[in-house]
């Protein structure tokens, strides 16, 4: 077993990727992918798999397949404690209204058995990577109930192994048609400086787009509730241990608006003094 966790800012987030959020992205992921890489060529000249291409299209907020985890618990409760607000209904004066309220968030807590662990160059991974450059209109007409044979005689399976075999060469032609249902925790390459710094991994996800207790089997999934009152207190304590955005996000430009949010004018002139 292994224990991952990941922080919402609302207790009414999902475990759902990104691309799976909206219709819009969904439906054209295979466009999406295929246009970043077009108008930036250079960034993505280094990758050799579409798991390299999707951390990369992560990591400039593109919406993917994948779900952002740490193996860092402060680092999931760093990101429990966004500030999240939410309009709800309210009787004031007898009248109905809405007013503004702080969410209360939630560190995620994710026990995976090693059935559903895999390492970025496993071949499961390129399946569901891959996945990424299927077309909607292919990725919906895959059936996994079918027979191994059938299965893999289809064009959907056809379209997605020529995908594989353009990173692995050596790919059998045969796709187990489960693998496509399941949802598997990914320990990447650590060449990432901000996987580096959140301790980060990814869940990779098939045809389902969810991960809900009880029902995603392998990973069992528990709720740590954080009052929304306390979120700011929480950062400042998680701050003096270093966990905060310049340390989680280091990037420059993360740091520089860290050090503008957290030094004043006054505190930074007698800095210089």
């Amino acid at each position: 077993m292994v224990t991952a966790y990941r922080g919402h800012g609302s207790t009414d987030f999902k475990l759902k990727p990104s691309i799976f959020r909206k219709s819009g992205t969904k439906e054209n992921e295979h466009i999406l992918l295929r246009e970043l890489i077009a108008a930036h060529p250079e960034d993505f000249h280094g990758d050799t798999s579409a798991l390299e291409m999707l951390v990369r299209m992560q990591h400039y907020s593109l919406p993917t397949r994948l779900l952002d985890v740490t193996f860092n618990p402060l680092v999931a409760l760093y990101f429990a404690c966004e500030s999240v607000k939410k309009r709800v209904p309210i009787k004031k004066n007898g009248r109905r209204s809405t007013k503004t309220v702080d969410m209360n968030g939630h560190v995620v807590v994710l026990t995976v058995h090693q059935r559903r662990i895999r390492y970025f160059d496993s071949d499961t991974v390129s399946c569901l990577a891959n996945l990424a450059r299927l077309s909607w209109t292919y990725k919906q007409e895959l059936d996994t109930d079918l027979e191994l044979t059938e299965f893999n005689d289809s064009t959907p399976v056809k379209r997605l192994l020529h995908f594989i075999r353009q990173e692995k060469n050596g790919f059998l032609p045969e796709i187990e048609p489960s693998d496509l249902d399941c949802i598997m925790l990914v320990k990447p390459k650590q060449n990432n400086k901000r996987i580096l710094a959140q301790a980060g991994a990814f869940f990779a996800f098939g045809l389902d787009d969810e991960i809900v207790n009880g029902s995603s089997d392998g990973i069992k999934v528990e709720h740590i509730e954080i009052d929304a009152d306390y979120k700011e207190r929480i950062l400042g304590e998680l701050d003096k241990l270093g966990v905060n955005e310049k340390t989680l996000f280091p990037e420059i430009e993360r740091a520089a608006r860290y050090i503008t949010g957290t030094l004043s004018e006054g505190n930074a002139v007698s800095e210089l003094i």
